[in-house]
């Protein structure tokens, strides 16, 4: 068992008890059933199921269909294998065999990853984002190396949508954000201090408790997320479309796995990743709006931006995304300019041609 030292460290002895248990049925990375016809597979997450699974489901229905080989995922939510900083290591060691991280939690090993998903506001369109953060792994070599020393395979950036705000104090415009209390993580902390808020960073998972006692007066966060997964609608009854930028979540497999898979389900995987920009965004919108009009009919006042609000975030995402750019390159990481300048190229081009 040559992951158990690994994973001890990274979840504890009560989850390397599972862990072990669920290796010693399947083995380390992934055993294909005899007849390769059927591949079974875990799929772990650490939130609750919400919009940015479905384009993961539906990538692998279209991969067993194109390939011709049923894919099988068995599915662990709300942390039931890892909790969100340990994902990463979660996918690398072969807890489970496919999933999507936020790269935020693991700036050490995915600088790169990190510095596309930390950059707020830089776009309407959730489209852009995710295009623009694949062709970055796509284009520069630096940002694929850092998936493969992580022992693990980029397949593609599914997406939380747009980050709105629910609190139980209104924003109608951005000079209400002053002194409001936000739960808010990494540079949209810094957006938000910007903008004269008050970032709060606790797990999203105890966004209820902390907004029911005062804790934070708000949450940013998508709204599916808000109303289906997390209830925050039951407790706050003011939202507001902020469009605080979309979140790319690498969706990515443990590399053993992948490296076992047939050529014809590789093959597939690969044509159809070129896909999910456009299928993603799909996927994650309409639950999204359902979710706003959800939250209407339980009487959430629902307040909508200006535009001369909106220019205000965009300019400001200029700043932020310079300071990522500075930060990582005082931390070594090399070509961060570069890196970041591919993303940004990429997403005007992306948003010309919609």
């Amino acid at each position: 068992m040559k992951h158990n030292k690994g994973l001890m460290k990274v979840f504890g002895i009560p989850c390397l008890l599972v862990c072990v248990m669920f290796m010693c049925l399947t083995g380390p990375g992934q055993v294909f059933a005899k007849e390769k016809s059927v591949i079974k597979m875990r799929y772990g997450s650490y939130a609750p199921k919400t919009s940015v699974d479905e384009p993961v489901m539906w990538f692998i229905d279209e991969v067993s269909r194109r390939s011709g080989v049923k894919i099988e995922l068995e599915t662990y939510f709300s942390g039931t294998l890892a909790k969100a900083p340990d994902c990463l290591s979660a996918i690398s060691e072969g807890v489970y065999d496919i999933g999507w991280i936020s790269s935020a939690y693991t700036p050490g090993k995915l600088p790169y990853a990190m510095m596309v998903g930390s950059t707020p506001l830089v776009a309407r369109s959730v489209y852009s984002l995710l295009a623009a953060t694949d062709e970055v792994v796509r284009t520069f070599e630096p940002a694929e190396a850092e998936y493969k020393n992580a022992k693990v395979k980029f397949l593609f950036n599914s997406g939380i949508w747009h980050y709105d705000y629910i609190g139980t104090k209104p924003i109608k415009t951005l000079d209400d954000i002053k002194g409001i209390k936000a739960r808010t993580y990494g540079y949209y902390s810094k957006a938000w201090s910007a903008l004269g808020g008050v970032p709060v960073t606790i797990s999203i998972m105890e966004a209820y408790d902390a907004l029911q006692k005062g804790i934070v007066d708000g949450v940013l966060i998508q709204a599916f997320f808000m109303e289906h997964g997390l209830r925050l609608s039951e407790i706050a009854k003011h939202f507001t479309k902020l469009d605080f930028g979309c979140l790319p979540t690498p969706v990515i497999m443990n590399l053993e796995t992948w490296n076992q898979l047939p050529e014809t389900v590789k093959k597939a995987m690969q044509e159809v990743a070129k896909e999910m920009p456009k299928k993603a965004v799909q996927l994650i919108t309409s639950p999204e709006l359902g979710a706003i009009d959800r939250m209407k009919a339980k009487g959430v006042m629902v307040n909508i931006l200006s535009a001369e609000d909106t220019t205000r975030l965009i300019e400001l995402s200029s700043v932020i995304s310079d300071q990522i750019v500075n930060d990582l390159a005082a931390r070594g990481v090399k070509d961060t300019r570069k890196a970041m300048d591919i993303y940004l190229n990429a997403l005007d081009k992306y948003l010309a041609q919609e």
